[in-house]
């Protein structure tokens, strides 16, 4: 009976090809790896040209990545690693943000101050503007909106249906608004949780909390070092780490006193070394990487630390999770897969590289797929 239910194939019949989901990440090699998420198993390596600096992203079945060493853009099969489409923009010197998609366009922050909007299927400039300064933070969307920050302290607010173009004509875009903050710099990416938007400075140290209709800023916070690491927006908090070894939550609900915002803190972590890396959060838990070596998995309520896994090399990865799992790469050259609830170890998979850029993560069932909070993306 089982046999005659088995399915033959003739020698002249194609086989259907089976293709796993994929965590994808780059490193220092030269190669981008897609890993079998569950197993750890490669399905795939694409061979570069360029370290991996900016992280990948996934837009409907495709990974995209841009080129650090030149205005380049690689458009990749995420289910095989095959590269589908190569196309140039600017004026060739490269970056270090993370693009974002949405509605059939790429929005890229150059090194050369312009934010860009290229059409993922031909590869087509739609329009560009040229803000104050480098654009090394990832584009934040919300809406109908984008946001970027820029390294000499502005920030640009964008319709995403800014600037028309035809095939071969580009129309620039203009922001709605654009704020300059005195005395900051900004690498860290927007956040944004209605009605405001959040992002940290190098220079002076702050985070920001911005108004986004009115781009009035609301508050002001000063940590102790500089803020690299992304903001997550999350549950009336905002949660970021910094140079002086801290990670911060604050409480975003708060009420003016006298007239003025004074942003309370829920609780503040003291690790052993500096914190790039930029939380992720939930189901009421904060994981985030430090450059003591360590991943940690603190509890939202009150910072207290669930678990603390060690690698061995400092992390300036971010962590993204799916599932029971949670995703980080490190200097040591390893992205680890751990278990969410206590921190061990599902499996590590040796990628010959240091480790700058965060993983994301393809299941075959979202349009953008699972990203860090590096990548633009609110949780």
């Amino acid at each position: 009976m089982l046999t005659s239910c088995k399915k033959e194939y003739s020698p002249d019949e194609v086989l259907p090809v089976s293709y796993s989901p994929s965590i994808v990440v780059g490193s220092n090699n030269q190669v981008l790896y897609g890993i079998n998420p569950t197993t750890g198993e490669k399905n795939w390596e694409l061979g570069l040209s360029f370290p991996v600096k900016a992280s990948p992203i996934l837009y409907k079945g495709s990974v995209y990545l841009v080129s650090s060493f030149r205005d380049s853009v690689i458009k990749i099969n995420a289910k095989t690693g095959e590269v589908t489409k190569r196309f140039s923009f600017g004026g060739g010197v490269g970056t270090v943000s993370t693009p974002i998609a949405d509605g059939n366009l790429l929005y890229i922050g150059s090194s050369n101050g312009r934010l860009y909007a290229i059409d993922t299927g031909t590869g087509i400039e739609k329009w560009s503007y040229a803000t104050n300064g480098p654009i090394e933070s990832s584009p934040t969307i919300h809406g109908n909106n984008i946001y970027v920050a820029t390294t000499v302290g502005s920030v640009y607010r964008f319709e995403k249906t800014a600037g028309n173009s035809s095939a071969n004509t580009s129309i620039p875009a203009s922001p709605t608004w654009n704020l300059d903050v005195p005395g900051a710099r900004f690498v860290s990416s927007p956040a944004v949780a209605e009605p405001y938007m959040f992002v940290g400075s190098i220079s002076d140290s702050n985070m920001y909390c911005i108004y986004l209709d009115t781009a009035v800023v609301r508050w002001s916070y000063k940590a102790l070092g500089a803020i690299r690491s992304s903001p997550a927006a999350y549950g009336g908090t905002c949660i970021f780490g910094a140079n002086d070894f801290r990670v911060y939550c604050l409480d975003t609900t708060i009420d003016p006193v006298n007239g003025m915002f004074t942003p309370e803190e829920r609780w503040v972590d003291s690790l052993y070394s500096e914190v790039t890396s930029s939380p992720y959060a939930s189901n009421q838990m904060v994981y985030v990487g430090c450059k003591d070596y360590k991943l940690y998995a603190l509890r939202i309520i009150n910072g207290s630390v669930k678990w603390t896994f060690a690698t061995n090399g400092i992390i300036t990865s971010s962590p993204v999770l799916y599932g029971s799992s949670v995703y980080i790469g490190s200097y040591d050259k390893n992205l680890y897969a751990l278990d969410t609830l206590r921190g061990t170890l599902k499996w590590k998979y040796n990628v010959n590289g240091q480790i700058d850029c965060s993983p994301v993560l393809d299941d075959f069932s979202k349009l953008t797929g699972y990203n860090s909070q590096i990548s633009g993306y609110t949780n």
